[in-house]
């Protein structure tokens, strides 16, 4: 049972991360919700509403998907750290290429290639084109890893407050935005 709860705890820090990160960075939050399967993993949700109306060109496109970027990862970097908050690196990108991540990494694939034409439109050279998805991809990771790691604290007590929503397998089990934000005792 110690392994369970263990596991079931970085889960809802992941879900956290992405809460918290998205709320850093401008997103309107919903609460969260998560489901745990054993043997089979969990199903969760931090309800994220995109940021779009001051969208208006393509420095705002940058932006706005940047921060989606960094949201994606948070899940993966925040569920990586331990109780001190050091973050495991390898536990992350295991999370990203192996994990429970993959989907968020598939999605993060997809904008960081739009990133990189909008940055860099005239780039044919593939070698090239390689280097500047790489720097991309390694800045929006840092700057993600950054926010999570000066927020972990926050992110940890509300993860705490996911987590004593679990009582049971298989049922959804929901920590609404009012039940997060009213605690203003984890925001210090």
């Amino acid at each position: 049972q110690p392994y369970e709860i263990k596991r079931i705890r970085k889960i809802c820090n992941y879900e956290s991360g992405h809460y918290i990160i998205a709320r850093e960075l401008g997103f309107k939050t919903h609460g969260i919700s998560i489901i745990i399967s054993p043997g089979q993993g969990h199903l969760g949700g931090s309800i994220i509403e995109p940021c779009t109306p001051g969208i208006q060109d393509l420095d705002s496109v940058n932006s706005y998907i940047e921060k989606r970027v960094q949201v994606l990862y948070a899940g993966a970097i925040a569920e990586s750290m331990n109780t001190q908050g050091e973050l495991d690196n390898d536990y992350a990108n295991n999370e990203w290429t192996n994990g429970g991540s993959m989907n968020d990494h598939a999605k993060i694939r997809e904008l960081v290639h739009v990133l990189r034409n909008i940055q860099f439109p005239s780039t044919s050279n593939e070698n090239k084109v390689d280097e500047e998805l790489k720097n991309i991809d390694d800045t929006l990771i840092q700057k993600s890893a950054e926010l999570v790691v000066e927020r972990f604290k926050l992110i940890q007590g509300i993860g705490d407050l996911l987590l004593q929503k679990v009582e049971s397998n298989d049922v959804e089990n929901v920590l609404e935005e009012d039940e997060i934000t009213k605690d203003k005792k984890i925001y210090e």
